[in-house]
């Protein structure tokens, strides 16, 4: 099981974060997939997992952080982009032939050679294994650098886009295999760019957005609000078509010069309708329409990672001349701000009981400070302490602003008079 809580990645300064509290759980049995387009920070929360980055926040591979780890490679499988770009992305030294390259490796983890072809075989790579890695295809390295993941047999498995650039039939067996280790008890942890991939692969889907998390739902749940099938129809007839599959219930929307996008109704049923009616079709063909991700809402925080981001409100526009100092006012009509009475009570513990100074001019500019504690009742005198414990179990207690007409003169401190200046 994994345990990913609060990771956190920023650039530079004044940049914004690469990963921002990014927390979830990925369980056995299970394939977790994190969705994103290029540049939302999958790869950086992947190598922040494995503290290949510094940046903040934990995680946890059954409870023990990667570098914890006795033996990493026997717990943890890795797979992330090799030298080259995309699916040119090479899984070892060119000049070596797949064998020797696993053999090498099996020698660094500490197996015996007999996991090699064990790897190779179930790789579908034991054909090849005496070829040089510089004629496998995409395909083939992608799948020997699987092998090399899976060389200390671990029950986790963390997969940076494996499938990236890969035939469609390459796709298919690296889902086979991904799903086939997590029915056997495994965990999957794998990052993609595509809806549709999520959809056929995972059981679970994060979706991320610049970095934090906007989405985190089981496949059923994710596959009604973000894929939304549709059939699409081409051919010279289309307004035809396109009033009767409206009288059929059918939403129907125009597709380009001459075909039409169907939704709500098979495309059996539609195919059976142009036929019915004579209506020539040139294309009948299912799909899937990717919908829109949510957007990152502003702040955010996951409530485990132990930091608070707020968002800070807009500066105020500068005033073309700055205003003259407030004139004194009758206490009763300054504004008055209501504050928890938890919150102020334990400011006031914190805070020294001074006695006011008196001030040295009366035209000095007003000073906000905590005048009273007070209810809409009558104020409890100073020695009051029965009076002052009541006060304290109020709803709320008030900050009010001392004017200098207002001010009270100075006075020794007493255990009820609070306060701070």
């Amino acid at each position: 099981m994994i345990q990913i809580t609060g990771l956190t990645k920023v650039c530079g300064k004044g940049a914004p974060p690469a990963v921002l509290d990014l927390t979830f759980d990925a369980r056995p049995g299970l394939v977790t997939a994190l969705l994103g387009p290029e540049g939302a920070g999958k790869s950086t929360a992947l190598r922040l997992m494995l503290e290949l980055e510094r940046g903040q926040g934990v995680t946890l591979f059954d409870g023990r952080t990667y570098r914890r780890l006795r033996r990493p490679e026997r717990e943890v499988g890795v797979l992330l982009p090799g030298p080259g770009e995309g699916a040119a992305a090479m899984a070892g030294h060119p000049g070596r032939k797949a064998r020797s390259h696993l053999r090498m490796l099996a020698a660094v983890v500490g197996v015996p050679a007999r996991r090699v072809d064990e790897l190779l075989e179930q790789t579908r790579l034991a054909p090849v294994a005496g070829q040089r890695l510089r004629t496998f295809s995409p395909g083939m390295h992608r799948r020997l650098a699987l092998a090399a993941a899976l060389l200390g047999d671990p029950g986790t498995l963390l997969l940076d886009a494996p499938t990236e650039g890969l035939s469609p039939r390459n796709v298919e067996w690296f889902h086979s295999f991904l799903r086939s280790f997590a029915v056997a008890g495994g965990t999957v942890l794998v990052t993609t760019r595509t809806p549709q991939e999520a959809a056929q692969l995972a059981d679970r889907v994060i979706t991320l957005d610049r970095g934090r998390p906007v989405a985190d739902q089981p496949v059923a749940e994710f596959c009604r609000t973000r894929l939304s099938p549709e059939v699409a129809v081409r051919g010279p007839q289309m307004a035809r078509l396109a009033d009767l599959l409206v009288s059929q219930g059918a939403e129907v929307r125009r597709d380009g010069g001459a075909g039409l996008a169907v939704a709500g109704i098979g495309r059996t049923e539609i195919g059976e309708l142009a036929y019915r009616h004579g209506i020539l079709l040139h294309e009948l063909a299912d799909r899937v329409v990717e919908q829109p991700a949510p957007k990152a809402a502003l702040p955010v925080s996951s409530g485990r990672s132990g930091h608070i981001h707020a968002q800070p409100k807009p500066a105020a526009e500068p005033a073309e001349a700055e205003p003259a100092a407030p004139k004194p006012q009758d206490d009763a009509t300054l504004p008055i701000q209501a504050l928890p009475v938890a919150s102020v009570a334990t400011a006031l513990s914190a805070l020294a009981v001074v006695a006011p100074e008196p001030r040295a001019r009366e035209d000095t500019a007003p000073t906000v400070a905590v005048d009273r504690l007070f209810w809409d009742g009558p104020s409890p005198g100073s020695g009051d302490r029965e009076a002052a414990t009541d006060l304290l179990l109020d709803d709320t207690v008030r900050l009010r602003r001392l004017t200098p007409k207002a001010a009270p003169a100075a006075a020794p401190a007493t255990p009820d008079d609070h306060r701070s200046e």
